[in-house]
């Protein structure tokens, strides 16, 4: 719960994640406030007209207003005609117009020349606004405008402000909430729209990049984007971080459009040494992001009070990307069980220090020579991570690398169409529909031995995908009730689905019972085929349905500005994974040799006692030095499940949170405004029961209260703003 205070020169109030607004007073000549006078704002982009009038206190109010280019028309009976041009209203923003009216017959027209609308008055929260030419010419990653949250002051890199956590950030597209409940930043399971799809291995990897919502939004699509950082009105209270605000474009009374492309193509480029080295050709790729946008009226006539408007873009990608990999592979030594003291340069042949006398275990032996490729590479010229070659570090002796390029392409396509609709002067309604479609192939498991059906034998082929298909749509409807009164209702629907997509962890060979991992801890240092290890080749998927309400209310009434509100939110997910979260999967896989050597397994008397030596030799002997499966329990009693039973959840959790706040107009320089908001989030009810209590011997649920004395926490926000 926040108690939210301020005092200032005008009124601090709550806008939706859609709209700014444009305030103001209208006083005669010698300063007194003029009531009653007809004030009417004229959008350009449509020639639209809303009307409201002052009150007994010379205030007007328009709090819910599109982003846009707006002519101001003030008058009253006694007096000329007073008309403020050319005036843009910015998302989050309020636009402060405070008119004198000349005496004069209401025929005469004058243009008044306003200064000061840039000084927030209205609203003290700090942040930036990104909109027109500038969204165009600004940089941008993968042309996404959540590229400039990272451009606002106190933002760190990875998307945290001021000190909280990235995913503490709240996304709003076109006045509904596109935030991702999953991880809050997109970064986390699935890659982030602003990043860099050229950019080094590890970003492909890893999806590391600025934090943005569940839905793409293309600088070719989006009228403003603001971030906010600090100082949210009282309406903002779901979380502790940025407050971004996105708006769709929306359709004018002329037919505009664009269609661009923007393409990107390496093949000209030198190869790396390293690859030559190796005779591997340069890992050719181009991507090209191509698009259309078109805007404008749909009807040429008005019907139902008014003109329908629609905008529409879509946008392509495609990236028929390759990279460079290395991978450790056994030399025609180790393949006939002998194994050289890299230490001494000793050789040492298996089978004859072998007590049973049968040397390099037979599975292990049919797989290197069925499906591992010789090397390539002696030196082993890769490493971890450089540039854009993923690699490991060889011996030289006993593995040396295998090198080859992999093809990991990526194809998204997008999708948005945006209808506004007045009925009459007093109603707007818009709508907006969003589609995303990714396929993305990634480095974390793949197939140098052809072991899997289609693959080849030496030709590197990706067996891990990662598709994302997320939807979202909103509606809105303003109503001007009465002059003083004013209603903004949105619902907004977001569906957000990934799949991390994998072969999983099959054996290599029928009756093993579990697939084998010869030095095996990483991904790129095994000498099998395929890679087991489970942060690699685990499965997830997560499909969530969020719906979200909201409604805002302000009226003027004398000198108050009071507005009230408050939101609903019910999300349903579905989520399922096959690990433990942390190294573990539910396929049986055993490991051979590991960074101990091999731990528990006495091969003292084998050779050099060595760690490097004894973790080679458990590889050659078949040795398992470490084992595991992941099982899942359901049910009250927790009962354990079949093998390779995933773990599954369906939550529903419910959120509300209602605000009021109250602007007081004291005196012409001095406002003194106060709130109050409340936030409550449920816990998760698991649809099919899942959910697990604790209890005691009656079956009674046990309370475990905590027994000291409590804390009471109130959060004060005091400022000052003094119009001088």
């Amino acid at each position: 719960m926040i108690l939210f205070l301020a005092l200032g020169a005008s009124a601090t109030f709550a806008q939706t994640g859609a709209t700014g607004a444009i305030v103001g007073t209208v006083t005669d000549p010698q300063g007194a406030v003029v009531p009653s006078a007809d004030v009417s704002i004229i959008d350009k982009s449509t020639n639209t007209t809303s009307k409201t009038a002052t009150n007994s206190a010379g205030h007007y109010t328009f709090p819910n207003v599109s982003p846009g280019t707006y002519d101001i028309k003030i008058s009253k009976q006694g007096f000329q005609t007073a008309f403020v041009r050319d005036q843009r209203v910015e998302i989050g923003r309020s636009l402060t117009e405070d008119i004198n009216l000349p005496v004069g017959s209401v025929t005469e027209e004058i243009t008044v020349e306003t200064t000061g609308t840039e000084l927030q008055t209205m609203n003290a929260t700090v942040g930036n606004t990104v909109n027109g030419v500038a969204l165009d010419s600004l940089p941008s990653l993968g042309r996404d405008v959540s590229t400039f949250v990272t451009l606002q002051p106190g933002v760190s890199p990875d998307g945290s402000v001021a000190g909280t956590v990235v995913d503490q950030a709240s996304f709003q597209l076109d006045g509904g909430n596109n935030t991702n409940d999953m991880d809050g930043s997109m970064n986390v399971y699935t890659p982030s729209f602003g990043g860099d799809p050229t950019g080094g291995i590890a970003s492909q990897l890893t999806g590391v990049g600025t934090p943005t919502g569940v839905m793409p939004t293309p600088a070719d699509s989006v009228e403003e984007f603001k971030v906010n950082t600090a100082n949210q009105t009282a309406d903002f209270n779901n979380s502790s971080g940025a407050q971004v605000q996105v708006v769709t474009k929306r359709g004018t009374n002329t037919i505009h459009g664009t269609v661009y492309e923007y393409y990107l193509d390496n093949n000209f480029n030198a190869n790396t040494w390293d690859n030559n080295l190796s005779k591997t050709p340069i890992p050719g790729y181009h991507y090209s992001r191509f698009g259309a946008a078109l805007g404008g009226p749909i009807i040429p006539k008005e019907i139902l009070g008014g003109k329908t408007y629609m905008f529409g873009n879509y946008q392509g990608f495609r990236w028929p990307n390759s990279i460079t990999i290395e991978r450790p592979v056994p030399t025609a030594a180790m393949r006939n069980g002998l194994l050289t003291d890299t230490s001494t340069g000793i050789q040492y042949n298996l089978k004859t220090l072998d007590p049973r006398g049968i040397g390099i275990n037979p599975i292990v032996s049919q797989m290197w020579t069925k499906y591992m490729p010789l090397p390539n590479d002696p030196g082993c010229t890769g490493s971890f991570i450089s540039g854009s070659l993923l690699g490991s570090r060889c011996d030289g002796v006993n593995t040396q690398g295998f090198k080859g390029n992999i093809a990991l392409p990526q194809k998204d396509d997008f999708g948005v169409v945006r209808l506004d609709h007045d009925f009459g002067a007093k109603w707007h309604f818009n709508t907006s529909y969003r589609i995303y479609k990714l396929t993305r192939a990634t480095a974390d498991q793949y197939d140098i031995g052809g072991f899997f059906p289609g693959d080849k034998l030496g030709t590197p082929t990706s067996n891990s995908n990662r598709p994302q298909q997320p939807w979202y749509y909103v509606a809105g409807l303003t109503m001007n009730i009465s002059s003083s009164t004013t209603n903004d209702f949105h619902y907004s629907y977001l569906r957000n689905y990934w799949s991390w997509s994998t072969q999983g962890d099959p054996v290599q060979f029928a009756g093993l019972g579990g697939a084998i991992e010869p030095l095996g801890e990483q991904h790129y240092n095994v000498l099998a085929p395929y890679n087991v290890n489970t942060q690699q080749t685990r499965t997830r998927f997560w499909d969530g349905h969020d719906n979200f309400l909201r409604d805002d209310v302000t009226m003027l009434h004398g000198t108050h500005l009071l507005q009230f509100g408050g939101q609903y939110q019910r999300n349903w997910n579905y989520h399922q994974r096959t690990d433990n979260g942390g190294g573990i999967n539910y396929y049986p896989v055993y490991q051979l040799g590991d960074s101990n050597g091999a731990p528990n397994v006495d091969m003292s008397a084998l050779g050099p006692d060595t760690t490097a030596f004894n973790r080679m030799a458990a590889a050659i002997y078949g040795i398992v030095t470490d084992s595991q499966i992941a099982f899942t329990r359901t049910g009250k009693n927790l009962a354990l499940n079949p093998p390779l039973t995933p773990a599954t959840d369906k939550s529903t959790i419910p959120y509300y949170n209602i605000y009021f706040s109250d602007s007081w107009h004291l005196k012409p320089n001095f406002t003194f405004t106060y709130g109050l908001g409340w936030t409550l989030e449920m816990p998760p009810t698991e649809q099919d029961g899942k959910q697990v209590i604790l209890v005691d011997a009656q079956n009674n649920p046990l309370n475990l209260r905590i027994t000291s004395t409590p804390k009471r926490m109130r959060h004060y926000r005091v400022r000052f703003l003094i119009q001088l």
